[in-house]
């Protein structure tokens, strides 16, 4: 009888376990049906690159932006809202940047190389300072970046004031200026540039809005064409309410 017990027992013990495997290769097998519909519907849902689906974007940002602004933060860090606000486009994984302190935001791709400095552009007889972020995805170069604020006076005569900048930036970095046209966005002055620093071309765009220059620039190599990642880039510029 003790022996049939213990034989019993080892019995009972090796259904456990087995039950419990089995339990547990289901439940894994189950979650990993619901984590895969969910992918899937996930891509589905995901808005058309930049252009579409803003709405369903907004409620994230203005939640996260209500974060922000009941802390105290003069970081002029870039913020990304939310994993969920990524695009995966041409191998690009495409992420929503909110800059604070500049008052706006714009898509760039994901990179492992990023900076983010302070740098000073002279301005004929006055200086500039600018908050600058940049990333180096692949074979890109993305920055984004925004001026200190301007005085009404500064600011009196725009053309004037985005080609000092537009030679500012050429005396820092010592790029060759290829092409220079004046345009706007919405009732504000832009100035688009394409420089070259080698085998690299650059193309700019400088903002004038509200007493502060903006400037976003996409360097790529190798290449005369004005690429598409270019074009949306530029196209991802919002600003921030």
């Amino acid at each position: 009888m003790k022996n049939g017990s213990v034989k019993l027992i080892k019995l009972l013990t090796k259904s456990e376990i087995l039950k419990y495997y089995l339990f547990g290769l289901m439940s894994s097998l189950s979650l990993l049906s619901i984590a895969s519909s969910s992918l899937a519907q996930g891509l589905l849902n995901r808005p058309a690159f930049f252009r579409d689906g803003q709405v369903q974007m907004e409620q994230e940002i203005q939640r996260f932006q209500q974060q922000q602004n009941q802390q105290s933060n003069s970081d002029s860090s870039p913020i990304v809202p939310s994993p969920r606000l990524t695009i995966i486009e041409d191998q690009l994984k495409w992420q929503k940047y909110l800059f604070q302190d500049g008052g706006f935001s714009v898509w760039m791709p994901q990179a492992v190389v990023q900076s983010q400095e302070t740098i000073i552009l002279n301005l004929g007889t006055n200086q500039l300072s600018f908050n600058v972020f940049a990333n180096q995805p692949k074979s890109y170069r993305f920055v984004a970046a925004y001026s200190q604020r301007l005085t009404t006076e500064q600011t009196a005569n725009p053309n004037e004031l985005l080609s000092l900048v537009r030679d500012g930036i050429v005396a820092k970095t010592d790029f060759t200026l290829l092409d220079d046209s004046s345009t706007s966005w919405k009732q504000y002055p832009v100035r688009e540039l394409t420089m070259q620093n080698g085998n690299e071309i650059i193309s700019f765009k400088v903002y004038l809005i509200n007493q502060q220059v903006y400037v976003l620039a996409i360097g790529q190599k190798n290449t005369n064409a004005i690429s598409k990642e270019v074009t949306s880039f530029f196209d991802s510029f919002e600003l921030r309410q």
